[in-house]
């Protein structure tokens, strides 16, 4: 059995592993760690001694034990197979995966740039190179012993997305993680990039590229986009297979404009900033253009699906603004709102057929010399 060894005097413990600690070869009782990181020998005889010890990960991804400032154990070098994973964020160790026994350490989670998760424990800082995956949208930190990759172990956070106030007011849609603390506190990892829309099923989408390999976070929600291209996102509860929550839904809504010099192809919908103007950051949402019959007007849209519990939801909305025909004879509409103070765009001759005046006021258009023409079909919808 591996094991490592503590001092305290003239005493030498020899600890097992996975739990047992023997003194002159007798076992006398077995080990665990305090709240605050310590190793905490429980004695038979009901006296339990503490150890002061520093737990750090190596450049490998391995979790080692240090004492009196030398390394007493590798925990992945020990001819076992270690996983680590979090509960309300306290990261939990069993020093091989097949066995119950399981030790507690708390400390400081931080997320950089390079999407490297750093742990500190009482000062001593350690940091994981892994990656963040998850198919259904929570935080889910990998990562593997680089000596053998396939010993990957998966650190689950429990909590809610939120806008990053700092990236909204920049015009970007940066996210926030914000996790739940053993004593009920909240924490939050920033995510370094900028979130998209999946423009395959209109889902949030976090991608991004480390070490060759592409990661994402797919999270699952409803997309609402109003007239004046305001957008609206209701990220779905998640819960774990046991049915205990590990993703809050939330709800955030942003400003964005339209920046597209015509009306063909996927919906592009550029974040404002907070002063109105176009920010940094475009979402490109999967669709089709179309057209409405409104009260007064032909109106411009819209359509768009999303997959949602199995069912195919489609949403159609109607853009803020106006058809009309230009000075050089091509029809073009007239937002109410947008990056600039009128934003114009145009439609090109096949998305629209014209023919003489209809009967119909709000299917009629008149040209700058005051002929009256009919609209009888505007992307494919026929009037």
């Amino acid at each position: 059995m591996a094991s490592f060894q503590l001092k305290k005097g003239a005493d030498v413990f020899d600890c097992d592993v996975f739990g047992p600690v023997k003194k002159n070869g007798n076992q006398i009782g077995a080990w665990t760690t305090s709240k605050d990181n310590k190793i905490v020998i429980n004695q038979t005889n009901g006296s339990p001694l503490t150890f002061d010890v520093t737990w750090k990960f190596n450049s490998d991804n391995h979790l080692c034990l240090s004492s009196g400032g030398n390394q007493i154990i590798d925990f992945h070098n020990v001819g076992n197979r270690p996983v680590c994973g979090a509960r309300t964020a306290v990261l939990l160790t069993k020093p091989d995966k097949g066995a119950a026994f399981t030790f507690e350490l708390r400390g400081e989670w931080d997320l950089d740039e390079n999407h490297n998760l750093s742990f500190t424990i009482n000062g001593a800082k350690s940091t994981l190179d892994g990656f963040i995956d998850d198919p259904l949208g929570g935080f889910v930190y990998h990562f593997r012993n680089k000596k053998d990759i396939t010993q990957e172990s998966l650190l689950a956070f429990v909590g809610k997305w939120q806008v990053n106030n700092s990236g909204a007011a920049a015009g970007a849609l940066i996210m926030d993680f914000v996790y739940s603390r053993e004593d009920g506190s909240e924490d939050k990892f920033t995510l370094p990039k900028s979130m998209i829309i999946n423009r395959a099923n209109n889902q949030l989408l976090y991608q991004y590229d480390k070490n060759n390999e592409t990661f994402n976070i797919q999270i699952a929600g409803l997309l609402k986009i109003s007239k004046d291209f305001e957008i609206t996102y209701t990220i779905d509860r998640q819960v774990s297979g046991s049915g205990a929550e590990r993703l809050t839904s939330t709800t955030f809504t942003l400003g964005a404009v339209f920046n597209k010099p015509n009306l063909s192809g996927d919906l592009e919908l550029t974040i404002k900033k907070t002063d109105g103007t176009a920010g940094s950051t475009t979402l490109t949402i999967g669709g089709n253009f179309t057209a409405m019959l409104g009260a007064n007007q032909l109106q411009v849209g819209y359509s768009f699906s999303q997959i949602r519990s199995g069912n195919t939801i489609n949403t159609v909305f109607a853009f803020n603004g106006t058809l009309n025909i230009a000075h050089n004879g091509q029809v073009q509409f007239t937002f109410e709102k947008s990056a600039s103070s009128q934003l114009s765009v145009s439609i090109s001759a096949e998305n629209i057929q014209l023919g003489s005046a209809r009967a119909n006021a709000a299917l009629n258009l008149k040209t700058q010399d005051g002929k009256v023409v009919g609209i009888f079909g505007l992307f494919g919808v026929s009037f």
